[in-house]
């Protein structure tokens, strides 16, 4: 979980008042954002603090900054206007074409008339890392770069360039490098050049005098992009090969600024690819619903709308009009963590001082069993293990390069999860195939033949749920030996599906997957339900094996609606 640390002589100016300086009392208070204080040192006079984050979706409170806007509305002081836009910077971002390919998104701000202290530096460059580490994975889908921007001449140029033709001198450094030896000896090369250096050209931002402003992402030039205490007017700009998170890293960056005084001020990017124009930072509130019955079940409360109305505003948000039981609100620019009324729910707990609740145990009495599905899953799986195979189970968590690269398939529609928290496992796996040959290439060493099934959710995108995702429970089956082929599979299907008593046929299909001319559809009354075949030999080279595959996969939710 992030840690944010502060000297709480700051966190006072920043709230208005004078807060508890000892540690019961600072736990109190921190509670209402969701952490807990680590330590509490004095020294000099000068108290600091270092608070553990309990909340790893909520990046908007991870530096002092935040901690204080959160705290004005619950302790019900005086809060700040909104932060808004105050007008087009003059500053405009042209795109080079070929970052396409390489980093293709960025969202530029100017924050004008704001006076650093240390401290301020110290908790932006904090949260730019911990911004940089979790919400941009590691700089990979976004990264945060602040510079001079009364030394920049615009327009900015967005660009790209031979790794050996360019140099400049980087922060950290008194000495001209060039783009690679930046990477290869940098320490923040070292640490994030892997995210650029399979790429030919290497990305760079030049202003209209042609002077550097960065490497993105690796680094700032220590000309334009070391910003002090004397710095009064500062361009933030995020780079990223993901548009919203590229987005929403820069509002959240900017309405930090703004808490210390300093005016946003938008700027222009234009694309020579879609979405071709940009102005950012747009900081309009979101609109949302939440049902007052719906957040007094889930607390327990009785609240009425006029109740929830004043815990909304003490938790940030601004309100509107009640139809019924539904109270319209807007949503802060900064709360990109907001996906369900259950969020906003939380908030209103939070308010009213979530400790204070009566806990209440469930008033219904159950026995535990088997749902009919599972009942039905498992028969389905007794069933593969009575025809001789092993039953094994693998994440649902994937990556792009398991479910669509190493099986010939194209990258479509493919569900990343916001904030993975390792790189082998960034989105939800939309079938099972992959997964079994990700097991039998770890497991080259066991004897031949090797017969595997199993039968586990896929995931699919679905807007009519709550989270926008749908769960699908399938069944893929594997056999892999030297004379292994469509016969021996479609033995399998035949013997499975005559036992849970459903007729089916086999229609030539083609599957960038499978061997073509090998490849069919699996359909009953009138639908397609599955797959089976052998497997292209591309895909089997590319998972590292050498044997032939006959397999087949099925959609277990259609396959038990149809039976």
């Amino acid at each position: 979980m992030p840690s944010v640390q502060f000297d709480l002589k700051d966190l006072d100016g920043l709230i208005g008042t004078k807060i508890p300086h000892d540690k019961d009392g600072l736990n109190k208070l921190v509670a209402y954002v969701k952490a807990d204080v680590e330590s509490l040192e004095e020294e000099n006079g000068q108290s600091t603090v270092s608070i553990e984050v309990k909340d790893s979706n909520h990046p908007d409170i991870w530096c002092v900054e935040g901690v204080a806007r959160a705290l004005r509305g619950y302790l019900k002081l005086k809060q700040s206007k909104p932060a808004t836009v105050q007008g087009p910077s003059g500053y405009s971002i042209t795109i080079d074409r070929r970052l396409r390919s390489i980093r293709p998104y960025i969202a530029c701000a100017i924050v004008r008339n704001i006076q650093p202290s240390e401290e301020a530096l110290k908790s932006w460059i904090s949260l730019q890392e911990k911004m940089d580490q979790t919400y941009g994975r590691k700089r990979r889908k976004a990264s945060i770069g602040l510079y001079q921007a009364d030394l920049i001449k615009p327009p900015i140029r967005y660009t790209v360039s031979n790794p050996d033709d360019t140099s400049f001198i980087p922060l950290g450094s008194d000495t001209s490098m060039t783009l690679r030896q930046i990477v290869e000896s940098h320490p923040k090369g070292i640490e994030y050049g892997q995210a650029i250096s399979k790429h030919d050209n290497w990305p760079l931002l030049i202003d209209k005098n042609d002077r550097i402003l960065s490497l993105p992402p690796i680094i700032n030039s220590t000309d334009l992009g070391k910003v002090t205490t004397e710095t009064k007017n500062i361009l933030i700009e995020v780079t990223g090969t993901s548009l919203e998170t590229v987005q929403d890293t820069l509002k959240i960056v900017v309405t930090t600024l703004s808490e210390r005084g300093g005016k946003i001020y938008s700027c222009t990017q234009k694309y020579p690819y879609a979405p071709t124009r940009t102005t950012t930072p747009d900081l309009k509130e979101q609109p949302f619903q939440v049902s007052l019955d719906y957040a007094n079940k889930l607390l327990g409360t009785n609240l009425t709308s006029k109740q929830a109305i004043d815990l909304l505003k003490r938790a940030g948000y601004s309100t509107g009009k009640v139809i019924g039981d539904k109270i319209a609100i807007g949503v802060p620019p900064y709360r990109i963590d907001i996906m369900h009324q259950v969020d906003v729910v939380e908030d209103i707990g939070i308010a009213m001082d979530i400790n204070t609740l009566k806990p209440e145990w469930p008033g219904i009495f159950t026995v535990g069993g088997l749902s009919p599905v599972t009942a039905k899953l498992d028969n389905i799986a007794e069933l593969m293990v009575g025809l001789g195979y092993q039953e094994i189970m693998t994440y649902s968590l994937s990556s792009p390069e398991t479910m669509a690269k190493k099986m010939n398939m194209p990258e479509n529609e493919q569900i990343e999860l916001q904030n993975p928290s390792m790189t082998t496992y960034t989105i939800l796996r939309p079938w099972l195939l992959p997964s079994l040959m990700e097991f039998l290439s770890n497991n080259t060493h066991v004897e031949y033949p090797q017969r595997i099934f199993e039968v586990g959710n896929c995931f699919t995108r679905d807007p009519s749920t709550p989270t926008r995702v749908k769960d699908i429970p399938k069944l893929s089956a594997v056999t892999v030996h030297a004379t292994a082929g469509f016969t021996e599979i479609r033995q399998s299907l035949d013997s499975l599906l005559r036992s849970l008593g459903i007729e089916y046929s086999v229609r030539p299909s083609t599957h960038p997957s499978f061997l073509e001319g090998r490849t069919g559809q699996i359909v009953t009354k009138n639908q397609n339900i599955g797959t089976i075949g052998e497997l292209n030999p591309h895909v089997i080279k590319a998972w590292g094996l050498s044997l032939p595959f006959g397999t087949f996969e099925l959609d277990l939710s259609l396959l038990l609606n149809l039976n």
